[in-house]
């Protein structure tokens, strides 16, 4: 089993691709939707999930080497076992952070399910081995908690906390 560590990757200045559009890739979109960032996808079709998004540069065409020249974070949802291993190939060659939708054994990440405000984030993960599940969690959570109030009560501790360290420095 693997081990992971559990991090937030500043990705302000890293490119990020998907490669394959389909029902898996656009799981991923709910978290990459938040990132404000322009995010290109690869594939030979995609789903109605893509269109109209635009963070999104759909690229349309099959994977081939050398598509991976210039990103940092990959996720690939391409479904094909023989082009994964090309994919995996020229990832590792780059040193590129991939991940294999749905197969975490070829993965040097995972995605957790997620919930991001403005003042704070709640990862959830199953480790890979039931995405459904992680899915399930943040749902729950979700309906249970107010997470608008707590938002804006994170945000008043921050600001607090803030004005602290701006009086502490200044004495």
């Amino acid at each position: 089993m693997k081990t992971y560590l559990p991090i937030m990757l500043d990705v302000t200045e890293k490119n990020i691709l998907i490669l394959g559009a389909g029902k898996a890739s656009a799981e991923k979109l709910r978290t990459l939707s938040s990132l404000n960032k322009k995010i290109r996808v690869i594939s030979k079709s995609f789903r109605e999930d893509f269109l109209d998004k635009p963070y999104l540069e759909l690229i349309q065409k099959e994977y081939e080497y050398g598509d991976l020249k210039g990103f940092d974070v990959v996720y690939s949802g391409v479904n094909d076992k023989k082009v994964e291993l090309e994919i995996l190939k020229e990832a590792k060659e780059r040193k590129i952070l991939i991940n294999f939708i749905d197969q975490v054994d070829s993965s040097d990440f995972i995605s957790a399910a997620s919930i991001i405000k403005d003042s704070f984030s709640i990862f959830i993960s199953t480790y890979g081995r039931s995405p459904g599940g992680a899915k399930k969690i943040r749902q729950e959570i979700e309906a249970k908690l107010n997470l608008e109030h707590l938002n804006q009560e994170i945000s008043k501790l921050a600001q607090e906390r803030k004005k602290r360290k701006e009086n502490a420095s200044s004495i």
